[in-house]
C-alpha cells in the first residue's frame, strides 16, 4: 500500500496552553506561524475594535520571546553591526499588537521608506520634548522660591523655537504621507480609480498609525512617559477640538501659560472649528522655518551650517554611527548586548545604558 505523502497539519510545531482562550494553541515553526483557526500566544480571540485603535499585550513571557526570536526578529548577517534599527522597533511594536486589530495593508504601510522617515522624526522630536518638559518642571519648582528674571523669557524663546523646528520636520514628513508621495501613494485617501476620498479607510489608517506610533516612540525612548507621548501625539495630529487626551492633560499634566508658550510654539492658532488644521500642519503654514532644514534628506543646500549638519545627521545618518558621534535618537544605534529580544534592558544593564542628550546648535543665521 502506497504511503500518504500529505503532511499532517500539526507536523512542524508544538502545543502550548493559552490562558486567554483557556485551551491548547498550536505554535507552528513554519513561516505562516499558526495553523488556521488557532490564535497566537497571548493574542486572544477578541473582535477588532471599531474605533481603529490598536490593543497591545502588556507583558511577553519567555515562550512569547522565543516565538519572537524564531519568527519575527530581524535576521542579522555576520558582517552587519549588532545594533538596534528602526525596523527592530517596528517589529517589536507589531508583535505586541493584537493581531485582530491589524490588517495586511497596514503592516505593509508601516514598512514603507517614508514611514521610517516619519517615525525617526517623531523619535527625535520626543527625545527633545522630554528634555524640555523635565526642565520646565524643574523651573516650576524654582519659581516657587525665586523671582522670574527677564533672561528666562529669552532662554525660553530659544527652546520654543528649537522645539518648533523639530515639530516642523515631523509635519514635513507627515505631509509626505498625507499626499501619498512615492511608496505611500498606495495608501493615499484618494488613490483609487474613481478619485474619491475613502474616508472610512483613511480614518482607520490614521487611528492605527497614532496607536502604533505612540508604542514605537515609547520603545525607542526606553519605555518612559507613555501617557505624555500619547497626549502630545494626539495634540499634534488631532487638534485640541478632537483630542481625546486633552482632558487627561488638563488634569494629570496641567501646564501654565508660560509653559504652554514654550510647548505649543508661536505657530499654534485657534481656527474655525470646521477648518481647523492640526498643530503639526500649522507649524509649516504659520511659522517661518529654515528652508535649508526643511530640505534635509531631499536636497543639500550649501553652505551647510553647524545646526543643519547636526539635524541632518539626526535624521539621515546610518543608525550604526549615531552613538559614535554622540547623537541621541532614542535607542537607535544602541548595541543589542544591552537589550533582550523585545528591546527591554537586560537585568543589570538599565543603568549602563546612556542615550546622549539632544543638543541643538545655536541658530546663527536667520531662516
Amino acid at each position: 500500500m502506497a504511503k500518504d505523502n500529505i503532511n499532517p497539519p500539526f507536523a512542524n510545531g508544538f502545543w502550548i496552553w493559552d490562558d486567554n482562550i483557556n485551551g491548547l494553541a498550536f505554535i507552528s515553526r513554519d513561516v505562516k506561524e499558526v495553523t488556521p483557526g488557532l490564535p497566537l500566544v497571548g493574542a486572544g480571540a477578541q473582535p477588532a475594535k471599531k474605533d481603529g485603535t490598536i490593543r497591545f499585550k502588556d507583558t511577553i513571557d519567555n515562550l512569547g520571546m522565543a516565538q519572537f526570536r524564531r519568527l519575527y526578529q530581524r535576521r542579522i548577517k555576520p558582517n552587519e553591526p549588532q545594533i538596534v534599527t528602526i525596523q527592530d522597533i517596528k517589529d517589536v511594536a507589531l508583535f505586541t499588537a493584537d493581531r485582530h486589530d491589524l490588517t495586511p495593508e497596514f503592516v505593509e504601510f508601516m514598512h514603507t521608506r517614508r514611514m521610517d522617515e516619519f517615525l525617526r522624526t517623531l523619535i527625535v522630536y520626543f527625545q527633545f520634548y522630554f528634555q524640555v518638559w523635565d526642565n520646565l518642571m524643574l523651573r516650576r519648582e524654582e519659581a516657587k522660591r525665586k523671582l522670574r528674571q527677564p533672561i528666562v523669557t529669552v532662554l525660553e524663546n530659544i527652546v520654543r523655537d528649537n522645539l518648533a523646528d523639530l515639530r516642523s520636520m515631523v509635519a514635513r514628513n507627515y505631509g509626505y504621507i498625507l499626499m501619498g508621495v512615492e511608496d505611500t501613494f498606495k495608501y493615499y485617501h484618494m488613490g483609487n480609480r474613481n478619485n474619491v476620498s475613502l474616508s472610512d479607510k483613511d480614518r482607520h489608517l490614521h487611528e492605527c498609525l497614532l496607536s502604533i506610533a505612540a508604542k514605537i516612540i515609547w520603545i525607542a525612548l526606553l519605555r518612559k512617559n507613555f501617557t505624555l507621548i500619547e497626549i502630545e501625539l494626539n495634540r499634534m495630529f488631532r487638534t485640541e477640538i478632537f483630542n481625546i487626551m486633552s482632558r487627561l492633560r488638563q488634569s494629570a499634566f496641567h501646564t501654565n501659560a508660560e509653559e504652554n508658550r514654550v510647548l505649543l510654539g508661536k505657530a499654534y492658532k485657534q481656527e474655525r472649528k470646521l477648518k481647523h488644521r492640526s498643530p503639526a500642519v500649522q507649524e509649516l503654514i504659520f511659522d517661518n522655518h529654515s528652508y535649508k532644514m526643511l530640505a534635509i534628506g531631499q536636497l543639500r543646500v550649501e553652505p551647510v551650517e553647524e545646526r543643519i549638519a547636526y539635524l541632518e545627521a539626526a535624521y539621515t545618518a546610518p543608525e550604526e554611527i549615531l552613538f559614535d558621534i554622540q547623537l541621541g535618537v532614542g535607542i537607535l544605534g544602541l548595541s543589542k548586548d544591552y537589550l533582550n529580544p523585545i528591546l527591554m534592558p537586560k537585568e543589570g544593564m538599565g543603568k549602563r545604558i546612556h542615550i546622549p542628550p539632544f543638543k541643538m546648535p545655536e541658530m546663527k543665521t536667520a531662516p
